[in-house]
């Protein structure tokens, strides 16, 4: 019998993928193309930072829509973490100008192709990802959150646009903490 340790083949040795997109020409006028791409509801703010209309509240569930359809665009190609949120946005009357985040696949194996393009053109799909939805819309005009059929379009013309907001990047760093 082998002493000391010995790393199992069939053990999951997870992969980090940092995603990084730039929204920072994304429209910004009232539009079903509109609201950028963030994780933040309405529900992330303080009320004195709560949307201060009607047309941002829908911006900002917009931009919650787009986020989700990254999210299972993501999850379709394995399981997997989003993880280091990093988001540049002023309050919640402000749109996203950038937006990166760490993906974390316990068994990327199972992406085919490249696995960065893979993960890359999987971003991009759900960016211009277009549907309707019942979502949670922050209202001021009474001061309440309250459900609402939105619909998202694309904020860019087409795929090879979004693509070129999308960076994808194989985290190959390990860091140590030391308790």
């Amino acid at each position: 019998m082998p002493s000391g340790f010995q790393q199992d083949t069939n053990q999951l040795q997870p992969n980090f993928y940092r995603v990084a997109i730039d929204t920072s020409g994304y429209p910004t006028a009232d539009g079903n193309n509109n609201g950028g791409i963030t994780p933040n509801g309405s529900d992330s703010f303080s009320t004195a930072n709560l949307p201060t209309t009607l047309v941002k509240g829908k911006a900002r569930a917009r931009g919650v829509m787009r986020f989700e359809n990254i999210v299972r665009r993501l999850t379709s190609l394995a399981d997997c973490q989003i993880l280091d949120i990093t988001i540049t946005e002023a309050n919640a009357d402000a749109q996203a100008t950038a937006l990166a985040f760490t993906v974390k696949f316990d068994r990327d194996t199972f992406i085919s192709g490249t696995k960065a393009d893979t993960i890359k053109d999987a971003v991009a799909q759900g960016i211009i990802d277009e549907r309707t939805a019942n979502v949670r819309v922050f209202d001021p005009t009474d001061d309440t959150e309250g459900q609402m059929y939105l619909s998202i379009t694309k904020p860019v013309a087409d795929l090879a646009a979004a693509l070129t907001d999308v960076t994808v990047t194989l985290n190959t760093e390990t860091t140590l903490v030391n308790a």
